[in-house]
């Protein structure tokens, strides 16, 4: 699990933290906080591979408790999301692999959680219309590029606070767009969760 980590972008820090890391200080983010389970690193990282290119939707259950702690320990003295909001995939990348790894994700999110989270899943309220290249094979300077104005917002969406799910956040470029896609259609509050988070020392140039 990761442990320290700061409490805005959610990558793992060596010591605990209560103010922001100097990244997130200089450059401020489009979304309000990032919660992950673990660090993006062995035997996780397998594990997700596993789960988004082959086939193994198996293997989400026994992870979601780790994040629905995270996430209960928390929100324990914060408001919950109003909803929350799988990352969607291009229609044709969602033909070749059959399935949305982070819709399956969110699914079992919001049936783990307690009730008095009254987290609404919402679906279909934003939907990625222009196809891009896959962000994992992307240095880090080209993703921000690749995914911009990548995504639109179908109908006026009724939260001012909302959860992105992914299954992994990495660069935060993806989650980072429709932060920004959400906050002008009025959206005030984005939280990012996520099974795993990538050290920033893993991040390539």
């Amino acid at each position: 699990m990761t442990g320290s980590s700061c409490p805005a972008c959610g990558i793992a820090m060596p010591t605990s933290i209560v103010t922001q890391c100097a990244k997130c200080i200089q450059t401020p983010l489009s979304f309000d906080c990032c919660l992950s389970a673990f660090v993006f690193s062995y035997p996780v990282n397998h594990i997700i591979q596993r789960i988004k290119y082959n086939q193994g939707t198996e293997l989400i259950s026994p992870l979601i408790p780790f994040l629905t702690n995270v996430l209960i320990d928390y929100y324990c003295a914060r408001p919950w999301p109003e909803a929350i909001i799988p990352t969607p995939l291009h229609k044709k990348r969602m033909r070749s692999r059959g399935y949305n790894q982070s819709l399956l994700l969110a699914k079992a999110i919001h049936q783990a959680l307690p009730i008095n989270s009254a987290c609404h899943l919402e679906e279909k309220s934003i939907y990625k219309h222009k196809e891009t290249a896959s962000q994992q094979n992307l240095p880090a300077s080209a993703r921000r590029k690749n995914i911009k104005g990548a995504f639109c917002v179908k109908n006026t969406i009724p939260f001012r606070h909302v959860a992105i799910v992914d299954d992994v956040v990495t660069t935060s470029e993806t989650v980072s767009e429709i932060s920004r896609v959400l906050k002008k259609t009025g959206v005030e509050q984005v939280d990012i969760w996520c099974l795993a988070r990538t050290p920033r020392d893993n991040l390539i140039g």
